[in-house]
């Protein structure tokens, strides 16, 4: 069978028997799609061996692929192998006794500095109309401010994922006890938390919003059309707030989540906690967010003054 069939069939098993995201999906369905190219549409899945596959990496990198891209391809590839014994297409794994040694390289996130954070958080609060946030009627006047204003006030509070901000539904949120309920990456569930009165006040103000515009889906934000908002509409908006706000460089709805994260470490938050907070499933993910900050470095060395302290002995 030739690679272009078992890259298609593989894809419709993934979508039929792994509780993966659709974004999951595409990056594997890329994976097989670029060895692939490699090979030629038309090469049987049967050639495919140890060889191959090493040639293959090498290629890649000599393309300029990163360390981790690499290493996220070769992941892929080797879930498509062990799917193409288990179809007794292939005869041995060509991954057994393989060792992908790239780099380590990771790259640290890119975050918002404060006082451009703030300046979002500003214009964004004045494009809204909501200097109170229990103010329905300000909330009325501009459904469609209001809708950016609580989704980047909700990201920089608890370091959601975009998609995981469009996916909440009305009815995961907890307003006596300040809760939202997500479902993040791999289907694992989690609560987050409303920090404050303010975007308490501003989330109940909002749902009251969407019984008296009559929105009738499950989701909590909308667009201008009452369907409810996308990522890539998520995306948009936050762009398109940063250049309006007069902020320098792209802002991402990731840089939020990196933003919050690097805060609550800043301010000396268990890094246990902001594992639970962001939803990764292991710690050393969470451990970038530990090198971010040389400003935090600076002021905790500088507090401690250990030269001082001996110097003062004397």
């Amino acid at each position: 069978m030739e690679i272009r069939q078992t890259r298609e069939q593989y894809v419709r098993w993934l979508r039929a028997t792994r509780d993966l995201s659709p974004h999951t999906i595409r990056a594997y369905d890329g994976d097989v799609a670029a060895l692939e190219r490699h090979l030629g549409d038309c090469t049987v899945v049967g050639k495919i061996d140890r060889d191959c596959v090493i040639a293959f990496l090498e290629a890649q990198r000599a393309a300029g692929l990163s360390s981790i891209s690499i290493r996220r391809r070769a992941s892929g590839l080797h879930g498509f192998c062990r799917w193409l014994l288990s179809q007794h297409l292939l005869e041995t794994d060509p991954f057994a006794g393989t060792i992908v040694a790239v780099g380590r390289s990771r790259k640290l996130p890119r975050v918002l500095p404060a006082h451009e954070l703030d300046r979002l958080l500003r214009w964004l609060r004045k494009s809204a109309g909501v200097a109170d946030a229990t103010d329905l009627d300000a909330v009325l006047r501009r459904p469609h401010e209001s809708t950016t204003l609580l989704a980047v006030a909700l990201m920089v509070a608890t370091g959601v994922r975009v998609n995981e901000i469009v996916g909440i539904e009305c009815q995961d949120i907890d307003l006596p006890s300040r809760s939202l309920r997500l479902l993040g990456k791999g289907r694992r569930e989690r609560q987050v938390f409303l920090t404050n009165d303010w975007i308490t006040d501003l989330t109940r103000a909002y749902l009251r919003t969407r019984g008296e515009l009559a929105v009738d889906h499950r989701y909590l934000l909308f667009n201008a059309r009452h369907e409810p908002l996308t990522t890539a509409a998520m995306r948009s908006r936050l762009a398109a707030a940063a250049r309006n706000a007069g902020l320098s460089g792209r802002v991402t709805p990731h840089m939020l989540r990196h933003t919050a994260a690097t805060q609550l470490i800043e301010l000396g938050v268990d890094i246990r906690y902001i594992q639970r907070l962001l939803g990764h499933a292991s710690l050393s993910t969470t451990e970038v967010y530990t090198h971010v900050s040389d400003g935090a470095l600076r002021r905790a060395v500088s507090d401690a003054d250990v030269l001082g302290s001996l110097l003062a002995r004397r």
